[in-house]
């Protein structure tokens, strides 16, 4: 047993031993935690986004340029890199929004050029280039940057409500948009640069590359594509020579199909340059004769003519590849195939359409009424669209599509294929669209001249004096000739009881 002196010692020392190591403790951070000592957290690694492979190809070998993917929902870059030769280019798209519609650009510079397979040379090119990758596409694993894609691609900026004079937004462009355009397109040109098994053409890769790989026998239809496909710079070259080919053909079959027809025209409004294909096609100006076989006929000799030539420019560039005696197989399905289509025997009201050249587009519209809309003074068609929409029981407003400009007034007029219309003045400016309502109607002023006035107004009176705001446009034989923007109590008016603004056009 200790003395009290002792054990007070021993305790003094005991409780100065534990001080010290209580404060040792805290300055080696020991004391931080009465759980006991903490642990480093484990680093979480991010997965990596599962990628597809995808291939773009061009039909000819382009040297230099600069190579842009875009994801076209938010205009967002998924690759931009320089290119100095694109056949065939491999890129990655995410898996998980394989859904979108991806937009292509090539653009050229100072340096870049393209292989002519008629003339077998480089020739030098400029402009910029489009394609669209769409979930159909990435199906089939490739996209073919064309003539054809280009022309999809100014079609379907048309099909989004925009007009060859203002600053291209393409992310207004949907899906749908890009189907119709596809249709369009392909149709006109009965399926040209479609087939993405269509060789890239370069002094390393001649067209006789379909006779070593056996396209005739093992791929028909793809020989057949690519000979039709080339066949149509054979097609340039010999109407209008050969001096940038590639270029010039691209640059007309893209203006050309801005109305979605191949028919040697322009849109309204289009100030592009551009040499057409062949000469104009004639207008379909009679509402009577809205029949496939009234339009077949009044297209034939455009689509005849272009058929034709088509076939021999075909032909001559399968002659120059001596594909006679080197593929007589291949040869005969050339000689065969069909360079536009069919008009069939019986009669419709229901489409109009015959593939290949010509304009198939309705004239603008109808026939064989006489009831009134809404006590309308003149017969009358009501519930108009726009021509997204196909609908043959309405009247058609594709001739309207367009910019319409009065230089000496300063009046602007733009009917956009999404229905919409404005009517522009200075600071004054009106807008409609034609939604298929009661108040968006067609009314025959004199169907001899093929006179109509169309109105667009909202379903309801939007102000104090429940009147509509109307626009009003004057048409004859397709042409917009005159536009008023006013206001009206009634939903089919002739004469607009208030006018706000009046322009004509020439």
């Amino acid at each position: 047993m200790l003395d009290q002196s002792k054990q007070t010692k021993l305790c003094t020392y005991l409780g100065l031993s534990t001080l010290i190591l209580s404060v040792a403790l805290v300055g080696c951070g020991g004391g931080s935690s009465s759980g006991g000592s903490s642990s480093t957290p484990t680093p979480t690694v991010p997965t990596p986004e599962v990628m597809t492979d995808f291939t773009l190809k061009t039909p000819v070998e382009m040297r230099n340029v600069q190579l842009k993917v875009y994801d076209n929902t938010d205009n967002s870059i998924l690759i931009d890199t320089q290119v100095a030769s694109l056949t065939s280019y491999n890129i990655k798209l995410p898996s998980t929004k394989l859904n979108r519609l991806y937009r292509v650009e090539v653009t050229t510079q100072a340096s870049s050029q393209v292989f002519d397979p008629i003339n077998s040379k480089y020739e030098n090119i400029s402009g910029v280039y489009h394609a669209f990758i769409t979930p159909s596409s990435i199906s089939n694993k490739t996209q073919l940057i064309s003539p054809s894609s280009e022309a999809i691609y100014q079609r379907a900026v048309i099909r989004s409500g925009q007009l060859p004079q203002e600053t291209i937004d393409p992310t207004r462009i949907e899906q749908s948009h890009v189907d119709l355009a596809s249709q369009d397109v392909y149709n006109a040109l009965i399926s040209a640069f479609k087939d993405a098994a269509i060789p890239s053409l370069s002094p390393a890769s001649p067209l006789t590359v379909l006779n070593l790989l056996q396209y005739s026998t093992k791929q028909p239809s793809s020989y057949v594509d690519s000979y039709l496909s080339f066949g149509y710079l054979q097609y340039w070259n010999t109407i209008h020579g050969n001096v940038n080919t590639y270029q010039e053909l691209t640059n007309s079959l893209a203006t050309d199909l801005k109305d979605g027809y191949l028919d040697g025209k322009k849109l309204i409004g289009d100030n592009t340059s551009m040499t057409p294909i062949f000469s104009p096609s004639p207008d379909n100006i009679d509402p009577v004769k809205n029949t496939l076989l009234d339009i077949a006929a009044n297209q034939k000799a455009t689509r005849d003519y272009f058929a034709t030539n088509l076939k021999t420019a075909t032909l001559q560039l399968a002659d120059s590849q001596s594909q006679s005696s080197l593929d007589q197989t291949g040869y005969a399905l050339l000689q065969k195939k069909l360079y536009s289509g069919v008009v069939p025997s019986g009669n419709t009201s229901d489409f109009f359409r015959i593939d290949g050249a010509g304009d198939y587009r309705r004239a603008v519209g109808f026939r064989g009424i006489t009831a009134t809309c809404n006590g309308s003074a003149y017969p009358c068609k009501q519930g108009l669209t726009s021509i997204n929409i196909a609908d043959p029981k309405l009247p058609a407003t594709d001739y309207l599509v367009g910019h319409y400009e009065n230089s000496a007034s300063g009046c602007q007029l733009n009917f956009r294929a999404n229905g919409q219309i404005e009517l522009i003045q200075g600071s004054q400016s009106y807008r409609s669209a034609l939604s298929a309502d009661s108040t968006d109607n067609l009314l025959q002023t004199d169907a001899a001249s093929y006179s109509y006035l169309l109105n667009s107004s909202s379903s309801e009176p939007n102000n104090s004096t429940q009147q509509y705001n109307f626009i009003q446009l004057h048409i004859k034989a397709n042409k917009i000739v005159s536009a008023q923007a006013g206001l009206d109590s009634r939903k089919a008016p002739d004469v607009l009881q208030t006018t706000q603004l009046e322009c004509s056009f020439n």
